[in-house]
């Protein structure tokens, strides 16, 4: 039996019947099974207390009255005090260890003593700015520690709409208990030498994005994953999503083609795949067991509870399976795009787009997920509007605007700019070009703003809908562990223009007449610095920039630092090239498969081809002439890659004009007439 401890909130009851075990609010009760089968007897009625007397702890519920065999709430841990190192830095648990903390049972895991044993001041090097830089190329990972509404149990217990949490917690547990998803052992049952681990909650607001109102509150109950050892319980843990510019490549061949679109939602969709290993988990935070004591009995999970580190693998495996046995069949170019019949489907984890020309087709798939064998629980959100976060809106002259307005504000707000403040043509000065500014005021965060978390955001904003601010964010997200009150100011210089085109975004207007186009381009050590060069090789490298177009509409950009020390012009704008015809030619392999499926691309029959603009005469002759030169024949192995495809003629580069190059906003700040045109000609605004 399951007895909710959010039943201390006043104005909440539950009535108790002859075969009730789930303990919640206005949610129907459901009988949990033990191990020997037998479903507990009911619970009594829990006396109301006071909602303060509730909240008045320190990350943690409150002690419920004993139940009649007098078993107690398992004891609070010991508070463990931040400390201050010898350069002035804070250090101090985080919040999930100390929430995983507070649900150790004495005698099942020993206590554990943070230590830090770095005392000196961190000094970023340039291996952690490059791996900064890739850490950004997955945005929506990037800019999830940023996000206000996703809380720790003790936040969202604080919090005004507290109540809607606990009703969430009581959804969640109902949901698990019904899909059968663990069994309740002894702890003697418990394999000699198996840790059994923590669990915790992570409780999220979901708000609309055009009005912001909250509409959904979530409650999800996790498996404390760092808790899993490797090799033991978990081993591989890639799991594929869909890449964005495949999503971007089928909204405009459904505007070219007058496809229908449908957005599906997995609800509870890891707990539908079983277990990999045998996994125990201490009873959550907030509820118990009658007759099943947290000091006796623990959790056996039969299916993958979130939280596990191979979680997402195990579901995208299961969810693979599931679609072949539908006769779906995977892309080999994105292994989240799958083809079936009439219907095209993309997976990014637990949330998917279906495209067909048929809405029938579309109604059939939705039915045969939901009565399969594996019987997925799918929630159909309608046409495609929002989708992770981006607004997605029809124009009346069928052309879709991808926006991220509730996004710009949150930034804006964070940085606490009025609705008067000065705005701006550009999103960077065209004089300067960051550097680390050792001799600079280091910037003060509490009183300023939080720099990291605000480059979070610019991230997911430029990676998703706004190409435009590529360079500026770049520059500024090079010194997030370092950061000074000049990198503050250039940060508040993106909002102040961000504050000038809050509406704006990529329009797809797709011109069925153009294939793919490559604008590719590179600032030859433009951040070079002779007085602080002995200190800091990053200043070595050049800037490489590009973007890629299908039918017009941008699909896929970049702006960041090559890998290579380049040792001219013509070596930097080859690089540049080279890298992305790399990201050029897995899209052209990609409309090839999708034309194979016999889905009408309009490109030039037999081949794809696509048109990569270069300013650099040297770089153009050394893509166009596999001929071997001294300087540059470091090159060879890696750079030269896209040749095969030149001497195809799949790839056709040609010369253009240096104030004609598009991918220039991308290399480098631009003065505002450059800037503005180079803009139009690339959004349309």
């Amino acid at each position: 039996m399951w007895k909710s401890l959010s039943r201390l909130v006043p104005g909440h009851h539950s009535k108790p019947e002859s075969t009730t075990t789930f303990c919640s609010r206005g949610i129907p009760d459901t009988t949990v099974t033990t191990q020997d089968g037998q479903g507990a007897p009911p619970v009594q009625e829990v006396a109301n207390e006071p909602l303060q007397d509730m909240l008045d702890f320190e990350g943690a519920l409150p002690d419920e009255p004993p139940n009649q065999q007098g078993d107690q709430l398992p004891p609070k841990a010991p508070n463990l005090a931040q400390r201050t190192t010898r350069s002035g830095r804070v250090v101090k648990p985080t919040e999930q260890y100390l929430e995983g903390l507070e649900q150790r049972q004495q005698g099942l895991v020993a206590w554990e003593v943070l230590v830090d044993q770095d005392d000196s001041e961190e000094i970023p090097t340039a291996a952690q700015q490059f791996q900064l830089q890739q850490q950004m190329e997955d945005p929506i990972a990037f800019a999830t520690s940023a996000n206000p509404d996703v809380m720790y149990l003790h936040e969202a217990l604080r919090a005004p709409d507290c109540r809607n949490f606990l009703e969430a917690m009581d959804v969640e547990i109902q949901g698990h208990v019904k899909g059968k998803h663990w069994i309740v052992v002894p702890q003697t049952d418990v394999p000699k030498g198996t840790r059994i681990l923590d669990a915790f909650w992570s409780m999220r607001q979901k708000r609309r994005l055009d009005t912001r109102e909250i509409y959904k509150w979530k409650a999800c109950l996790n498996l404390y994953g760092g808790q899993k050892e490797h090799g033991v319980n978990y081993w591989e843990t890639y799991a594929p999503v869909v890449m964005w510019p495949t999503i971007r490549i089928f909204f405009i061949l459904s505007i070219l083609l007058g496809w229908y679109s449908r957005q599906l939602d997995f609800v509870m969709a890891f707990p539908h795949a079983p277990v990999e290993v045998p996994l125990f988990m201490n009873i959550p935070k907030g509820y118990r067991l009658k007759d099943a004591s947290p000091q006796t009995h623990v959790l056996r999970l039969l299916k993958n509870i979130y939280g596990q580190k191979q979680g997402p693998r195990v579901w995208n495996k299961y969810l693979d399976q599931g679609l072949k046995d539908l006769g779906f069949t995977p892309s080999a170019i994105d292994p989240c795009l799958y083809y079936g019949d009439q219907v095209m489907m993309l997976v990014y984890i637990d949330d998917c787009l279906l495209f067909s020309p048929k809405k029938e087709a579309i109604d059939q798939v939705v039915l045969s997920l939901r009565n399969s064998h594996q019987r997925f629980n799918v929630d159909d959100q309608g046409e495609v509007k929002d989708f992770l976060g981006i607004k997605i809106r029809k124009q009346p002259d069928g052309s879709i605007m991808l926006t991220q307005p509730h996004l710009i504000d949150s930034i804006i707000k964070d940085l606490q700019l009025q609705s008067n403040s000065q705005v701006r043509d550009t999103p960077a000065l065209s004089t300067v070009i960051l550097h680390k500014d050792e001799q600079g005021k280091p910037m003060n965060q509490q009183a300023d703003f939080h720099y990291r978390s605000v480059i979070g955001k610019l991230n997911f904003l430029e990676k998703s809908t706004r190409p435009d601010i590529s360079y500026a964010v770049h520059q500024c997200a090079c010194f997030s562990e370092s950061s000074k009150e000049s990198h503050a100011k250039a940060v508040k210089l993106i909002s102040c223009y961000l504050l000038g085109t809050h509406d704006k975004g990529i329009i797809l207007s797709p011109d069925g007449s153009k294939s793919f186009e490559c604008w590719a381009d590179a600032d030859f050590s433009g951040n070079w610095r002779p007085r602080t060069a002995h200190k800091d090789p990053i200043t070595s490298k050049s800037q490489s920039g590009w973007i890629i177009t299908f039918a017009g509409c941008p699909i896929t950009w970049a702006s960041k630092l090559q890998t290579l020390t380049a040792l001219s012009t013509t070596e930097a704008e080859y690089i540049s090239l080279s890298t992305a015809l790399w990201d050029q030619i897995h899209l052209m392999e990609l409309v090839k498969e999708i034309k194979s499926r016999g889905i009408q691309v309009n490109c030039a029959p037999p081949r794809i081809f696509c048109k990569a603009f270069e300013d650099n005469s040297g770089a153009l002759e050394m893509a166009r002439l596999p001929k071997l030169r001294p300087r540059t024949k470091h090159l060879n192995v890696t750079y030269h890659l896209f040749r095969e495809y030149v001497k195809r003629k799949e790839i056709v580069v040609e010369a253009v004009a240096t104030e004609q190059q598009t991918a220039d906003v991308l290399t480098k700040p631009l003065d505002s007439t450059l800037f503005l045109t180079l803009r139009k000609r690339l959004f349309g605004w």
